[in-house]
């Protein structure tokens, strides 16, 4: 029988290598999937080989737009409901010639083809599929309501989109008013300021405290602009560098949930995805401890997932979710309320599925809102800008032709 060499994901996210006998490679896939393993790489050892066959093949990943993860998502759904299933879906796509989703379509089967799980095909695929989709993804297949996963997971792209969009519109107006003030200041400093100093220094009097240090600035902008460029340059590249460390993103992720209305959409999606998640699993036949485990796993907000941890330890060792959950104070109060309830009843996963819905609904109307809300509060924080602008010219002006009438 052959001997295969793989490389492998385990379930808490560790790389596993090794070796095995399988009749093929779809056979070694499966065998790996048996084991709790996701094949990342299989390769076949024979005694010319067997060297270089250790080593995982490089991975050529695609690039696909938003736009495309968006129909790939509701067109996989459409095909799943309809009743066929995963690798025939993925067959019907693969004349899907006007974008890039032919050629990922491409791919992706021969992946499932060979036994691979559709979340592994896609994060062997493409970087365009995040870890939190293709979460939810493994979430769907472990559950058995893969087609009700796609569906949502369309729902909340294109809600996403939209809100970019809301966004990115929102801003094109203060944006515009930042850019033609941050000029008109560059101007008066560098340009007008010196001007009036010069008109100033010609009658011989003391120059104003403000224009002199406005001078000071003119100059600085004039001879040092290249290291205000350099020290601009080496912030950026140090907040790239310190951006995907632990200790930041954790940080920036209990921010979030601090701030004003970013902590109630953050919120609000969390608990969408808990309840929609954990609904599925558990209608599925998934067993609780395991439930928690890929709903843990979805969840990309650190801070929430330190927290979902802890709760899965409570439960592991006797407590009820309801009781976990309101310990560590990771859901509302009304969250903890319907999962109390649904305890209660024995109908769980039932209580979560019509809690999901409302959630929804709720997720959409927050989103909205503060939309509606982030054009004002720009324009309100422009207006302080411009003015204090305003303000301080004005008064250099002023305080100029004081000095020349004395």
């Amino acid at each position: 029988m052959p001997a295969f060499q793989y490389q492998a994901l385990a379930a808490d996210g560790s790389v596993k290598t090794g070796s095995l006998e399988a009749a093929d490679r779809g056979d070694a896939v499966r065998l790996l999937a048996r084991r709790g393993l996701q094949a990342r790489s299989v390769q076949t050892m024979t005694a010319e080989n067997k060297t270089a066959a250790a080593k995982p093949a490089a991975e050529e990943h695609l690039r696909v737009s938003k736009a495309d993860v968006i129909r790939f998502t509701e067109d996989m759904g459409d095909l799943l409901a309809s009743g066929l299933q995963v690798e025939q879906a993925l067959h019907a796509m693969e004349n899907r010639t006007s974008s890039g989703l032919g050629v990922l379509a491409r791919k992706i089967r021969a992946l499932v083809r060979d036994g691979v799980p559709l979340s592994a095909a896609l994060r062997q695929t493409s970087t365009s599929f995040d870890e939190l989709y293709c979460n939810m993804i493994a979430a769907g297949e472990n559950s058995g309501s893969l087609p009700d996963i796609m569906d949502r997971q369309a729902r909340h792209l294109r809600l996403m989109e939209t809100l970019h969009g809301k966004v990115v519109g929102a801003l094109i107006y203060p944006a515009f008013l930042i850019v033609s003030g941050a000029a008109l200041a560059v101007v008066m400093v560098t340009y007008l300021l010196p001007k009036l100093a010069g008109l100033l220094g010609g009658t011989g009097k003391k120059l104003p405290f403000m224009i002199q240090a406005s001078l000071w600035l003119s100059d600085f902008l004039k001879h040092w602009w290249w290291a205000l460029l350099i020290f601009l340059g080496m912030l950026v590249m140090t907040l790239f560098a310190v951006r995907k460390t632990t200790a930041i993103r954790s940080g920036w992720h209990k921010l979030m949930l601090s701030l004003p209305a970013i902590r109630d959409i953050t919120r609000a999606h969390f608990e969408l995805l808990y309840f929609e998640t954990l609904g599925s699993l558990l209608r599925g036949g998934v067993p609780l401890l395991f439930a928690l485990e890929l709903v843990r796993k979805a969840v990309t907000n650190l801070h929430l997932r330190q927290g979902l941890t802890k709760a899965e330890d409570m439960v592991r060792e006797g407590s009820s979710l309801s009781n976990a959950m309101r310990k560590t104070d990771v859901l509302g109060s009304q969250s903890v309320d319907v999962i109390r309830i649904g305890e209660d009843t024995g109908h769980l996963a039932e209580v979560l599925g019509k809690a999901a819905t409302r959630m929804d609904v709720q997720l959409t109307r927050t989103i909205e809102r503060v939309t509606a809300l982030i054009q004002p509060c720009l324009l309100l924080l422009m207006a302080v800008l411009v003015g204090g602008l305003v303000w301080t010219m004005v008064n250099i002006v002023f305080s100029t032709l004081s000095q020349l009438n004395r």
